[in-house]
C-alpha cells in the first residue's frame, strides 16, 4: 500500500507554528521560516508539491553541494538539516523534535482565563507595549504559582504572596527580582480593585534593596586605540569590528543598539546617527566623528557582503543575516591581540563606561554627559563618575561665599577668616 505524504506548505506551516508556540527566539524563527521556504522552492524546482523523504534526501544532497562550493557554511547547513529533522518528525510521528534546539519550552503554562486576566491586569497601567512584553512572564510565573497550589484569583491571600515571594521566587527566577517585584505590585493591586479581599498589605511599597553595586574598570584611551589597531586588518571581519568598536567609543552607545543601526540610521552629511534605545525605548542621536565616519564608510563600501539587510553590521558568511549576538568575545578576542590584559567583568559594555569617564574627565558636565549616553535620570551616571576622581571631589566645595546669619559662628567673622586656623577655645 503506497503512503501518502502531506502537502509541503502546510506542513511548513504547522511546523513554524509549532516554534513559535515553543517559545524559540525571534531571530531563529525567522531563520526557521526562510529555510522553511528554501525547502518549499527546491521542491517547486522539481515541480513536487508533497514532502517526502526522497524530497528530504535530495535537498540533503543540494546542501552538501552547495557547502562544498562554499555558498553556505557548515553552521548552516547544519542549521537546516536540523529543520529536516523536525518536519520528518512532525510527519512520523505527529509532534515536532525539539530535542537539538538549545531553547528551553515556555515555562509557566496557565490556563487561557488566568491568559486573559494578565493582559487585563498589564492594560490597566499605562506602560508601554514593550514593557508588557517584559512583564508577561514574570506576571504569570505569579499566577502559575497560585494555580499549582489550587488557587484562584480572587482567593489569593497575603500568605499565598509571601510564600512566592520567599520560596519561590529565589530559587527560580532570582535574576529578575525587580521585575518580578514589579508583577506582584501590579497583580495584587489589580485584584484588590476587583473583587479580592484576601489581600490586606500594600504591595506596592515592596522596594529591591540594591546590592553593593560592583566599580568595572573602564579602558583607558591606550587600551582603545591598541584594540582599534589590533582591529585594523584588511578582511571582511576586521573592518566590521573595528567600525563597531568606533561607533562604541564615539557615541557610547550600547551593543544592542549598535547592532540594531541601519543604514537610514546614518546622516552622512551632519555626522550623525539615530537610534531606538533598545533598553529605554527612546530616540537618540549621537555625534560620530571623523574617524569613525571613515571606518563605516571603509566598511559599508568596500568589505560589507552585498545584500538586502537593512542593518549596517551584518554576518560576513553566506547566508547574511543581522547579527544577533553580543561582542563579548570579539573584545576578548582583540584585547588578546592588542596585549590588553584581561579584567573581570571588564567586556565590551566598559567601551561605553570609558566613553562616559573621558568625556567627564575632559569637563563635560554629567547633566550632559548624562543626555548623550541615553539616560534617564543622572542616578544611572554613578558607575560611571565614580572612576573619576577629580569629578567624585566635586563635593568638597568650598561653602566660603554662603553666609553665616545663625548658629554659634555668628558674628565671629575673624576667627571665620583667620589664616592660621584654630584659635582659642
Amino acid at each position: 500500500m503506497a503512503v501518502s505524504y502531506p502537502l509541503l506548505k502546510p506542513l511548513t506551516d504547522q511546523l513554524m507554528k509549532e516554534v513559535k508556540a515553543y517559545g524559540i527566539l525571534k531571530v531563529s524563527t525567522e531563520q526557521y521560516q526562510s529555510i522553511c521556504n528554501s525547502i518549499i522552492r527546491f521542491a517547486q524546482s522539481s515541480q513536487v508539491d508533497l514532502y517526502s523523504p526522497k524530497l528530504m534526501d535530495a535537498y540533503r544532497e543540494e546542501l552538501d553541494n552547495r557547502c562544498s562550493e562554499g555558498k553556505i557554511c557548515k553552521e548552516y547547513q547544519r542549521l537546516q538539516l536540523r529543520v529536516i529533522r523536525m518536519l520528518s518528525s512532525l510527519v512520523e510521528k505527529g509532534e515536532v523534535d525539539f530535542s537539538n534546539t538549545k531553547r528551553s519550552p515556555r515555562r509557566y503554562l496557565v490556563s487561557d482565563e488566568i491568559n486573559t486576566l494578565i493582559e487585563q491586569v498589564l492594560d490597566s497601567y499605562p506602560i508601554s507595549d514593550a514593557t508588557k512584553k517584559d512583564l508577561r512572564a514574570p506576571t504569570r510565573h505569579f499566577f502559575w504559582y497560585a494555580e499549582q497550589r489550587g488557587i484562584k484569583p480572587r482567593s489569593i491571600d497575603d500568605s499565598m504572596v509571601m510564600s512566592y515571594l520567599v520560596d519561590e521566587v529565589p530559587v527560580s527566577n532570582s535574576g529578575s527580582t525587580g521585575r518580578t517585584l514589579r508583577c506582584v505590585k501590579y497583580a495584587t493591586e489589580y485584584l484588590k480593585k476587583h473583587g479580592n479581599d484576601g489581600i490586606h498589605r500594600d504591595y506596592t511599597l515592596l522596594k529591591l534593596k540594591n546590592d553593593h553595586r560592583r566599580i568595572i574598570p573602564v579602558y583607558s584611551e591606550e587600551e582603545i586605540a591598541g584594540i582599534a589597531e589590533a582591529a585594523g586588518m584588511d578582511n571582511a571581519l576586521s573592518k566590521r569590528d573595528l567600525a563597531i568598536v568606533l561607533v562604541a567609543y564615539c557615541t557610547g552607545l550600547r551593543g544592542i543598539d549598535i547592532i540594531n543601526i541601519k543604514s537610514s540610521d546614518i546622516d552622512w552629511h551632519h555626522h550623525k546617527v539615530s537610534v531606538i534605545q533598545s533598553k529605554t525605548h527612546t530616540s537618540l542621536v549621537s555625534e560620530l566623528n571623523a574617524t569613525t565616519m571613515n571606518a563605516l564608510a571603509d566598511y559599508i563600501l568596500e568589505w560589507r557582503p552585498k545584500c538586502d539587510m537593512p542593518e549596517v553590521f551584518v554576518t560576513v558568511k553566506a547566508p547574511h543575516r543581522r547579527l544577533s549576538q553580543g561582542f563579548g568575545s570579539m573584545i576578548d578576542k582583540y584585547c588578546i591581540k592588542a596585549g590588553v590584559p584581561k579584567i573581570a567583568f571588564r567586556g565590551f559594555h566598559s567601551i561605553r563606561r570609558s566613553f562616559e569617564t573621558i568625556i567627564v574627565s575632559r569637563g563635560v558636565p554629567i547633566e550632559t554627559a548624562s543626555q548623550m549616553m541615553g539616560h534617564k535620570t543622572i542616578v544611572e551616571d554613578k558607575p560611571y563618575i565614580t572612576h573619576n576622581k577629580d569629578q567624585v571631589s566635586f563635593v568638597a566645595m568650598d561653602f566660603s561665599d554662603v553666609p553665616i546669619s545663625t548658629g554659634y559662628y555668628f558674628d565671629h567673622k575673624e576667627s571665620a577668616s583667620s589664616k592660621n586656623g584654630g584659635g582659642d577655645l
